[in-house]
């Protein structure tokens, strides 16, 4: 199971794509059904949640929770919260399609919930490389 949230309609993404995008990183790297809930915010409400959970005040592209060890009710196993907003930013300063970098943040939330961390630039590098590797695999991106 999957559950999409789009509480940002800019870039364009549909809920189609976002699962698409999770399932491709859980199929290369995970272990059963994904159990993943998306929810795809603006820089706002990121920012607020960066702020309750990790005491960071800022905004950011993706927060990841994962509930491995305690899965809720529901079977949702973690949440990946992306910022639309961020995105469209990060996108444009790049020269990238907006909607490629959003999937992109999806994939690497759902790696964060498959034990992968970005602590230091290498780690963050191999990471990123992996969410683009899997993205290209399912024609999500170019």
């Amino acid at each position: 199971m999957i559950e999409v949230a789009i509480r940002r309609r800019r870039p364009a993404v549909s809920a189609a794509s976002v699962r698409a995008a999770v399932s491709a990183v859980w199929a290369a790297e995970g272990e059963g059904e994904p159990g993943v809930a998306v929810t795809v915010l603006d820089d706002a409400a990121i920012r607020a949640v960066n702020a309750e959970w990790l005491d960071h005040d800022w905004a950011t592209d993706v927060i990841s929770f994962s509930y491995a060890e305690d899965p809720a009710p529901d079977g949702v196993r973690g949440e990946v919260l992306v910022s639309a907003e961020t995105a469209e930013r990060e996108a444009a300063a790049r020269g990238r399609d907006a909607r490629e970098e959003l999937l992109l943040y999806v994939a690497h939330g759902t790696l964060h919930l498959l034990g992968w961390e970005d602590d230091t630039p290498a780690q963050r590098r191999a990471m990123n490389s992996r969410a683009r590797v899997l993205l290209r695999r399912a024609g999500l991106t170019r």
